[in-house]
């Protein structure tokens, strides 16, 4: 026979609920009320404060952005620098972590140790821009792929998780005649999909949210990725990357739609990746996290 829950567990449920939907509505109102200023007409949208159904809905903010050569462009810079850096920086966080769990490995206390110095130290940012100057990559999209080739902590999870994969069958493998490379890339890498689905979902929001680089290397507008461009409208209320074409005579009265509308197309890309990767993200962090 099931036990009723008694009034105070009752009570205390109903308090979790109605704090989890309080805490709900925090945390979406916020993009809800981007993505409805986006296509709200300008009439409607300065009578109120809070807004939460246009009466109304216009898209001509999304047509008015995707008509913009600088903004179409920017959005497939961001694209680029994305894949090429997650894919980029996951091949360089795998091949230095697989070394280091060799109990063999000469000098892998001192390498390691050398790895975890530089979370802590760095050269500073004069240092960093006269190093990014000498090797040639100020005002070039490389500057955005190459620097930040590894993160220390995304090298020492997938390092945990390399670690908890069973040793016996690197040693079968060995005995089939396979080398270093061959386990590597035939063994580690395909029973590591859930910590590099993971660490390259971290790797490309980190990407795809950069302006900071773009910012101290790139002088060049027409290389500016989305969230520079992006930045540069918001913080510093610059719509001349958003003038010129048949609209001109709607730019007034579409600004703060336009800026929501940016704001949204910035957003939805790297939204759409979590599905993709869902199945694969929460065994990834645990299993990344904790060695058995």
């Amino acid at each position: 026979m099931v036990r009723s829950k008694s009034i105070s567990g009752m009570l205390f449920d109903a308090a979790n609920v109605l704090f989890l939907l309080g805490l709900a509505l925090a945390t979406l109102y916020p993009f809800w009320h981007v993505l409805i200023g986006s296509i709200m007409p300008y009439e409607e949208s300065i009578r109120s404060v809070i807004h939460l159904f246009p009466k109304q809905p216009t898209f001509e903010a999304y047509r008015y952005v995707f008509s913009k050569d600088t903004l179409v462009s920017a959005l497939l810079i961001s694209i680029l620098v994305t894949v090429a850096g997650m894919l980029y920086q996951l091949f360089i966080t795998a091949i230095t972590a697989y070394p280091l769990i060799k109990q063999d490995l000469p000098g892998r206390t001192m390498i390691f140790i050398y790895i975890i110095f530089t979370m802590f130290f760095g050269g500073g940012l004069i240092p960093y821009y006269l190093l990014i100057k000498s090797l040639g990559m100020v005002n070039s999209l490389a500057v955005m792929i190459v620097p930040a080739a590894i993160s220390t902590y995304n090298m020492i999870v997938l390092k945990t998780f390399f670690q908890n994969i069973p040793l016996e069958l690197e040693e079968s493998a060995k005995i089939d005649g396979a080398g270093y490379m061959t386990i590597f890339f035939r063994i580690i890498l395909p029973l590591s999909v859930p910590a590099l689905a993971t660490i390259g979902l971290f790797i490309a929001v980190g990407q795809w949210n950069n302006w900071y680089t773009p910012m101290l290397f790139l002088n060049d507008k027409e290389l500016w990725p989305l969230a520079m461009v992006l930045r540069d409208i918001l913080i510093n209320n610059n719509m001349e990357l958003t003038r010129g074409g048949s609209f001109v005579s709607e730019e007034f009265m579409l600004g703060d739609t336009i800026k929501n509308a940016v704001v949204v197309v910035s957003v939805i890309p790297i939204i759409l990746v979590y599905p993709f990767i869902q199945k694969h993200f929460v065994k990834g962090v645990m299993i990344g996290s904790i060695k058995s």
